[in-house]
């Protein structure tokens, strides 16, 4: 893994919790942003029990989180601890307390299952101490998946000050940003 031995400002340093129900992601979005942004050669996996984050005999065995785990990234300047955590309810109690210690929630939502119990945990655990809360919707790429449907249960349940920042286009192929226009950039 990558490594930085130079120091950051405070207000260039981000701390975010990928949080959200058991099989949702969280991993493996770790994963890909850790690869996305030069800290491993390569994403793991979870069935392959090869993640940065799911280190533990035990977990790669079972093949999802027991505890957390924390990494860091640099992207645009920004130096991100990004902390992944449990999402069994059995283990729900880790998750909430490194929300302690995060400004930002980062709720992991898997598009096939919607709003599971410990999203909604996480969101009102997060929302209770005021931190940013952050939506992401994983596994939208999958057969049968109905993504107005579930962004319309997101609204119901969370209100309605969710509103998509990104969407996919063409079939998945590329994003929409749904807020700034590039020719206005």
């Amino acid at each position: 893994m990558g490594s930085s031995n130079k120091l950051h400002n405070s207000d260039q340093v981000r701390n975010i919790a990928l949080v959200g129900h058991a099989g949702a992601g969280k991993t493996t979005l770790m994963e890909t942003l850790l690869a996305r942004t030069g800290m491993i050669q390569e994403a793991g996996s979870v069935e392959k029990g090869n993640t940065v984050a799911d280190f533990l005999s035990q977990e790669k065995q079972l093949k999802h989180s027991l505890d957390t785990a924390v990494c860091h990234l640099e992207s645009n300047g920004s130096f991100m601890n990004i902390i992944d955590t449990p999402g069994y309810p059995d283990f729900s109690g880790r998750s909430m307390s490194v929300l302690s210690g995060v400004e930002t929630a980062a709720v992991v939502i898997d598009a096939e299952a919607g709003v599971e119990l410990v999203t909604h945990q996480m969101m009102e655990f997060a929302a209770q101490r005021r931190l940013c809360r952050m939506i992401i919707i994983n596994k939208i790429d999958k057969k049968g998946v109905d993504l107005h449907a579930l962004l319309r249960r997101i609204r119901s349940t969370f209100g309605n000050e969710c509103l998509p920042v990104n969407l996919p286009s063409e079939q998945g192929q590329t994003v929409a940003d749904c807020f700034f226009n590039p020719s206005d950039q």
